[in-house]
């Protein structure tokens, strides 16, 4: 009596079951983050920590896509390079505020007033 040969699945699969499906997630959230960040920036500033979360997320993302993991690479870059950008445009606009604010001389402002 002879024994049959192991199963390893359908062709081109991996042994034992389906192919791996493409962890895509963290290079989508990232890239929405980052898209949304930009126009946060100008609402109390929020667009600091979204930006920041979202390149975070993206590189995250990024890493799995050259690791062969995801498949969505141009998705993660996205949102990587809006993360970045919204950062450096929220901290450049509060540097801004802040100096601008230093500037203004308020009594002459409040006795113009009177």
């Amino acid at each position: 009596m002879t024994t049959p040969p192991p199963y390893y699945g359908p062709p081109g699969g991996e042994p034992g079951g389906a192919p791996a499906t493409p962890e895509n997630t963290q290079g989508l959230v990232g890239m929405i983050l980052g898209i949304v960040a930009i126009p946060l920036v100008c609402c109390f500033y929020l667009g600091i920590p979204l930006g920041i979360a979202g390149a975070i997320v993206s590189w995250l993302g990024l890493q799995k896509a050259n690791a062969g993991r995801a498949t969505n690479r141009s998705q993660a870059m996205a949102g990587l390079i809006c993360g970045a950008i919204a950062a450096v445009l929220g901290i450049a606009l509060l540097i801004w505020a802040v100096t601008a604010g230093s500037s203004i001389n308020w009594e002459d402002f409040q006795n113009s007033n009177n």
